[in-house]
């Protein structure tokens, strides 16, 4: 028995020492694994599977991701459900909801007092046209009166402000909740004569129906109480090729969709890491821009603000300093510009930068 081990033990003289410490290796303990793959993950609510917030969680999934941060989105959330979430789901740090579903969260006080406090904003992205897509020939919202009108699913914003909005009109209609995938289906059956999203455009569900479908979008008036909780908004063959003439746009209402962050204090774990996200989502705003992502991306300005909500600390002082940097280009280049003009008062240089700043912003 003694010489049957031999064959083994000349096997391992024979490794090389490199070698040799390979095969005495121990894999990593599970801890370490667990702990390296959960440190710099983070979870963004996006929607429902054919919505616009889907696409778009998964459009910011796949260009922020990289070699020490992962965002996964993650779908069934609405924009009300969503703030829910982001205040109280374990593990969900961001998502996608829009400022309407923000003021009247932080009005009623449903979900708490003082909601700005622990609510913060990484930046607004895109305007959210009201899309009622009809059959049987309407062609305004107040032709849907008496009508079967799906509301999109329960804790959208669509569901929670837009029954409101029809009964402003003075429009009354029969009302149903359901996903879009499912509203279109029973439009087509004739069980309902519309469904509608207060979402950006182009609506995934909705970009897939053909023209002998018979369906159209609806017009809604811009007047009376609308002007204080909407802007005007309008939906164009940009954005449905198939179901929108050129120079034929809809005119409708908008609201706009935000990306939100519980507001975590400063020096925690979870602070940390969302301050990480937003310098990757930040610095790579112009990779939204290319394809595949979504063409929404053409039209966001990250440095625009929310009246009434803070925005989180780190994309705030993110913000300063790209701001200071371009102040700093732009001096220069005022700087060249003048050297080449003729001699002015100290005073009249500095209005006339301010007067170019100014300019350069509305360009």
């Amino acid at each position: 028995m003694k010489w049957a081990s031999l064959p083994v033990f000349a096997l391992v003289l024979s490794l090389s020492p490199c070698d040799r410490a390979v095969s005495q290796t121990a894999p990593a303990p599970r801890g370490q694994i667990r702990e390296r793959v959960n440190e710099n993950v983070m979870f963004l609510m996006g929607g429902q599977p054919g919505a616009t917030f889907n696409q778009l969680a998964n459009d910011i999934s796949t260009v922020v991701t990289g070699n020490d941060l992962r965002v996964l989105s993650v779908e069934g959330g609405a924009a009300v459900q969503n703030v829910e979430d982001v205040l109280f789901l374990r593990n969900i740090d961001m998502a996608l909801t829009t400022q309407e579903a923000m003021n009247y969260l932080k009005a009623t006080g449903e979900l708490g007092p003082h909601l700005e406090q622990q609510l913060t904003y990484i930046a607004p992205l895109f305007p959210n046209p009201l899309q009622i897509l009809a059959r049987g020939g309407a062609r305004s919202i107040r032709d849907l009166a008496g009508k079967k009108v799906s509301f999109n699913n329960k804790g959208s914003a669509t569901a929670q402000f837009v029954p409101k909005l029809f009964k402003d009109l003075g429009v009354d209609v029969q009302e149903f909740f359901m996903p879009q995938a499912d509203a279109l289906e029973k439009m087509r059956r004739g069980e309902i004569d519309a469904t509608i999203c207060s979402c950006p455009a182009p609506v995934p569900a909705f970009a897939g129906v053909k023209p002998e479908w018979g369906l159209r979008f609806v017009s809604v008036p811009y007047e009376g109480a609308i002007r204080a909780r909407y802007l005007l908004g309008s939906i164009g063959n940009d954005d449905y090729p198939t179901l929108v003439p050129k120079e034929e746009p809809v005119d409708t209402i908008s609201a706009s969709t935000v990306l939100i962050s519980f507001n975590w204090q400063k020096g925690t774990v979870r602070y940390q890491r969302t301050a990480k996200f937003v310098e990757a989502f930040f610095s790579k705003i112009d990779d939204f821009h290319k394809p595949p992502r979504s063409p929404l991306w053409k039209s966001v300005n990250v440095a625009a603000s929310i009246p009434g909500w803070t925005r989180f600390a780190a994309a705030e002082e993110w913000l300063k300093n790209w701001r200071a940097g371009q102040i700093k280009g732009d001096e220069a280049e005022f700087r060249r510009f003048l050297s080449q003009a003729a001699p002015r008062a100290t005073e009249q240089t500095e209005q006339l930068f301010r007067e170019f700043l100014l300019w350069k912003s509305k360009q």
